[in-house]
């Protein structure tokens, strides 16, 4: 083990592909080698996990007199594969697929329509929906791959129908694990994903969803509300005044 600036870094066997700097970014991904029985191999097993992976590479000596390790590559991790080889693949071996943090900064910006739903995340920076409020917690009464079933009441106040669309999340082995919810049916929950790390009697947090509407039946206003930071347009007219005739 290696400590620097406050980290320990624990020796493994690992492969790096080479830094690439020719002008573009198109094609400048990183290739991580590492084994199938690491931590960072563990967390792409069987789903990606629920935040981001990033990497950061210091180049430098271990014997260097002024421990100087400046970075020189950062990025984050796309996915992982079983390692390619002349043989078609090695078992003992995972691949990291990796992008430097400029592609992100060179791809162009999402677009905001003119249009009568809100565009927000929700609970993101520009929505700023109250998520504490709109937390349940549930306990786990029996799952499969991708379903929990919550003991009656996991709901609170709240219609079960409102959650769809939102979150399920807990603590998993290394990261916090979200998913998305795709159907309530009384008390199970069909998620976006499958429940790993989770057993029987375990308890989660259930988030509301939004259906990103204002107005009476709005969600933004009768779940959350949170019209001040709606960011839809709701009065657009419905009647296109190019293709209406003004004398009829």
């Amino acid at each position: 083990p290696f400590d620097y600036d406050g980290e320990t870094y624990d020796p493994l066997p690992i492969q790096r592909g080479q830094v690439v700097s020719a002008g573009t970014l198109d094609k400048a991904t990183m290739k991580i080698t590492v084994p199938m029985s690491s931590e960072i191999a563990e967390l792409f097993r069987a789903y990606p996990p629920g935040q981001v992976v990033t990497l950061t590479i210091r180049c430098g000596h271990v014997n260097d007199p002024d421990a100087e390790f400046p970075v020189c590559w950062v990025g984050r991790v796309l996915s992982a594969a079983r390692a390619t080889g002349t043989s078609g693949g090695d078992m003992r071996k995972v691949d990291l697929s990796c992008e430097p943090s400029s592609t992100s900064m060179r791809r162009s910006g999402l677009r905001r329509h003119f249009q009568l739903t809100c565009p927000h995340v929700l609970y993101g920076d520009k929505c700023q929906a109250n998520k504490a409020a709109a937390t349940v917690t549930g306990t786990i009464s029996a799952l499969t791959y991708n379903t929990l079933t919550l003991t009656a009441g996991w709901n609170g106040s709240f219609p079960v129908a409102k959650f769809v669309g939102g979150l399920v999340e807990w603590d998993g082995d290394v990261l916090r694990e979200r998913r998305s919810i795709l159907s309530v049916a009384g008390n199970v929950l069909t998620l976006a994903g499958p429940t790993t790390g989770l057993a029987i009697s375990d308890t989660v947090d259930v988030v509301l969803g939004c259906n990103h509407q204002a107005g009476a039946s709005g969600d933004c206003v009768v779940l959350h509300d949170n019209i001040l930071n709606f960011g839809g347009f709701p009065y657009i007219p419905l009647q296109n005044p190019v293709h209406t005739n003004p004398f009829a």
